[in-house]
């Protein structure tokens, strides 16, 4: 029986070594995941094991068996969880004043083990299969008029998402900065002395060395483009010329712009979602020849991850969008090669 015990000691220690060995380069287990969080990953990491019981070549298998990335990720976070779980429930069991029977316990860790080395081996080695090919939002421009945004503003006229479609077309804001609320006013530019519209936005995806905290979108009042003409009718109606533009769902915004999109558009193959309005903003800022204001407009810190966003041919054609400025709180790193433009500060509002 010691031998057994000996045997059951050896192998805890070999999976904690391993759980160890993979803790020690995972960023994320570093940042605890939310209770819900925690729940959804233990529901996904006892379905990928309860399919190796069907599935030939094991745990491995299963979690190949994806041709996303982002879903070959997350399968490892969550098994990842749940077998660190198990390794402390395991080696509870085995300190316990009432062991329970040894020969089952070692069964168990047996099978914990082999799932262990297979999560190893796949860290090691990645995703293995053919990937899918990820669709750019800025694909989904293609084929619609080049007034899409004024025609999809219009068919939401009497709905209760008109204004917030208004600022998302003017701004590029993601859905979840709409969720946290835009200051839209109107005030005089003590520099120029011009009357300006300012849209000033919290940004999402912040952290220390990503993203802009605050960032304002200024347009001229006197811009002809038709939805600037709506905001400067909205702030002539207010006591002050301010208002404040926000929803309570960004996933509900979503529903409601691809529902208006189809209504329009309903033989266009590719979905009209929120970001959207963001390609299209970006194509709008890059044909206007300032690629660092379409970087600062973006909410990015980095002239890198513009290119992702809508090309200049993109543009529209009849309304562009020409913001005055674009004003944000931290710098634009530049592009590590091609040309890119410096850093100029300007003030905050």
């Amino acid at each position: 029986m010691n031998e057994l015990h000996d045997k059951i000691q050896e192998l805890a220690n070999r999976c904690q070594a391993i759980l160890n060995a993979m803790r020690s380069t995972d960023t994320h287990a570093l940042r605890g995941p939310s209770l819900k969080t925690r729940i959804a990953y233990e529901r996904l990491a006892r379905q990928l094991l309860h399919r190796t019981l069907h599935t030939e070549g094991g745990l491995f298998a299963v979690v190949q068996s994806t041709t996303r990335v982002t879903t070959f990720r997350k399968r490892l976070v969550a098994l990842e969880h749940l077998l660190g779980s198990e390794q402390e429930q395991l080696t509870r069991e085995m300190s316990a004043p009432v062991m329970p029977a040894a020969e089952i316990l070692h069964l168990r860790f047996l099978l914990h083990l082999k799932h262990l080395q297979a999560l190893q081996r796949l860290r090691q080695e990645g995703m293995t299969g053919e990937r899918a090919k990820r669709r750019s939002k800025r694909q989904s421009l293609a084929g619609l008029p080049t007034n899409w945004r004024i025609a999809l503003c219009k068919r939401a006229i009497g709905g209760r998402y008109l204004f917030s479609l208004i600022v998302l077309a003017l701004t590029g804001c993601r859905p979840s900065e709409l969720v946290h609320g835009i200051d839209v006013w109107r005030g005089k530019d003590k520099t120029t002395g011009k009357f300006l519209i300012h849209f000033r936005i919290r940004g999402a995806k912040v952290k220390e060395s990503q993203g802009q905290p605050l960032r304002t979108i200024s347009y001229d009042t006197n811009d002809p483009h038709p939805l600037i003409v709506v905001v400067n009718e909205l702030l002539d109606t207010q006591p002050e010329p301010r208002v404040f533009a926000q929803v309570r769902s960004a996933v509900n915004l979503t529903v409601e712009i691809r529902r208006l999109a189809r209504s329009l558009w309903p033989k266009h193959k590719q979905p009209i979602t929120a970001y959207c309005f963001r390609h299209q903003f970006a194509a709008d800022l890059k044909a206007n020849g300032d690629d660092e204001a379409t970087s600062r407009g973006l909410g990015h810190i980095s002239a890198e991850t513009r290119r992702v966003y809508g090309t200049t041919s993109q543009a529209s054609k009849g309304h562009r969008l020409r913001p005055l400025q674009v004003e944000v709180e931290r710098p634009v790193k530049p592009r590590s090669r091609g040309p890119c433009t410096k850093w100029r500060s300007e003030p905050a509002p």
